[in-house]
């Protein structure tokens, strides 16, 4: 069964990183796991979030600090389109901001919000801390959370014991694993609420994501194969759009993209001539893929849209994507998320 074909994304990430737990400390369990996986393919029954959470909340019986253990496997890829809108913020502020949207695809136990007083921020989750399942939710709530803030929003600082992590109950007997993946930062048990504490101080901060690992949060599906006049895409405009959508299209001029290859403007002009192209096509293709997809895949504003693809204002969004698709971009989400079609 390949898991990426499910139609649920995060559901996905779930068990493919529970069979890899199940598949080190319990390898019966794996085996049933996967069992039940082939019977819903067999049924055609999609994937889901629901689904998911239900496993990891069984086996999580049998394996504490479940949740630690999946989380502690999450790449930079594994966060997806919203990952890249995420690290296209101008800072951390905004990389919070937006981290809402992304976050509330992963859970369907809980909500998260952000509370700014004058010395930290607060993430607080909407646990019950009478819930039975106080413990279980605590852990996928700080370590969904520690997993975005690591690997894209703040990444591994040398002030990491600033980042406090409270939890409503007592210090489990693995308390160990915490130690392990939440490296650095300071963590505090019996606390009235679980919740995640960063300095205001890091806020205006750029996001710490390299450029270079952006395009690790891209589907080889984000780049079309289609060439602009529907042939294949030539090998230039493949790696020139790769170029420009890993900067978020703040490298979309000759010089800033010649230099990424090593290479002179007036070589760079050459090259794309000499295969019939322009750059400025290839920066319009590059960015009207980009936004199909967060269309069709998320429900980030407009707004957001047009600042992750570097527009100066999201009505020079609008105006270029009606001249590109001859509709709106709200228009273009409606009629591909249309259900009567």
């Amino acid at each position: 069964m390949n898991l990426r074909e499910q139609n649920h994304y995060f559901a996905k990430v779930i068990v493919q990183y529970l069979i890899e737990v199940l598949e080190s400390e319990r390898p019966s369990m794996a085996l049933s796991l996967k069992r039940q996986l082939t019977e819903r393919v067999t049924k055609q029954a999609d994937m889901d979030l629901i689904q998911a959470e239900q496993w990891a909340r069984h086996y999580n019986k049998f394996i504490p600090g479940l949740y630690l253990k999946l989380y502690e496997r999450v790449t930079v890829q594994d966060f997806g389109l919203y990952g890249y809108v995420v690290a296209a913020s101008s800072s951390v502020r905004m990389g919070l901001t937006l981290s809402q949207q992304f976050l509330a695809m992963t859970t369907t136990y809980y909500e998260e919000s952000l509370v700014e007083a004058s010395d930290y921020l607060t993430i607080v989750p909407g646990i019950n801390a009478d819930d039975d399942a106080v413990q279980l939710l605590s852990e996928d709530f700080a370590a969904g959370y520690w997993a975005l803030l690591i690997r894209i929003i703040i990444g591994h600082r040398a002030d990491m014991d600033k980042l406090v992590l409270d939890f409503c109950y007592p210090a489990p007997h693995y308390v160990a694993q915490y130690r392990a993946l939440f490296s650095g930062c300071t963590l505090r048990f019996n606390q009235p609420q679980t919740l995640i504490k960063l300095p205001t101080s890091w806020l205006n901060e750029p996001i710490s994501l390299e450029h270079s690992c952006i395009d690790l949060l891209l589907s080889n599906q984000l780049i079309s194969n289609d060439g602009l006049e529907g042939d294949k895409l030539s090998d230039i405009e493949r790696k020139v759009s790769e170029v420009v959508i890993s900067s978020h299209f703040t490298k979309s001029t000759v010089p800033d993209v010649a230099m990424e290859f090593s290479i002179t403007s007036r070589q760079l002009r050459f090259y794309l001539q000499r295969n019939g192209l322009s750059l400025r096509d290839i920066v319009l293709r590059a960015r009207m893929a980009v936004a199909s997809k967060l269309l069709e895949n998320t429900e980030l504003d407009i707004g957001t849209i047009a600042e992750t693809l570097n527009y100066s204002e999201a009505s020079a969004f609008v105006r270029s994507f009606k001249r590109y698709y001859a509709i709106s971009p709200l228009q273009y989400r409606l009629q591909k998320l249309d259900p009567f079609t």
